[in-house]
């Protein structure tokens, strides 16, 4: 590749100098900056629909809503709004429950299974067996990283 020469004020040739790059990152550093803060802002200006829980019940949306519906369901529709519809493709009901919380989700959980199977399964309570020094250590840890709550 040949250098590259420019002349000077005198009439000399010197080897030209890259130009430098610091004008074309600060654009694109500006650009960039701009096109984040608009994309915040049409977040911001966005409602956020409350999250709701939703469950799929091998159920007729009928057995849910009327004046026979299962006492589980009864009582979690006195403290949450309970919306059951059919489920997609006939697959059933829906329930779902906006804005749930852990303990809500678990109860919906439990519906559901009392629903389907006629029981609900239960694993608390199960024996753990011995702990090693290493798992005595690390049960706090696991406690706190699987307690309940929103997920």
């Amino acid at each position: 590749m040949k250098p590259t020469f420019r002349t000077t004020r005198k009439g000399r040739n010197e080897k030209a100098r890259p130009r430098s790059r610091k004008p074309l990152l600060l654009t694109g550093l500006a650009a960039a900056g701009g096109a984040a803060l608009v994309a915040r802002i049409v977040r911001a200006a966005r409602p956020e629909e409350p999250a709701a829980f939703a469950v799929t019940v091998l159920a007729d949306p009928a057995t849910l809503t009327g004046p026979d519906r299962p006492d589980a369901l009864a009582r979690l529709a006195e403290r949450h709004e309970v919306r059951i519809t059919p489920a997609p493709g006939g697959r059933g009901s829906e329930i779902a429950v906006p804005a749930a919380d852990g303990a809500t989700r678990e109860e919906v959980r439990a519906i559901k299974q009392m629903l389907e199977t006629g029981e609900v399964l239960v694993v608390e309570g199960q024996p753990e067996g011995h702990r090693t020094l290493l798992g005595r250590t690390g049960q706090p840890v696991f406690r706190q990283l699987t307690r309940r709550g929103t997920r």
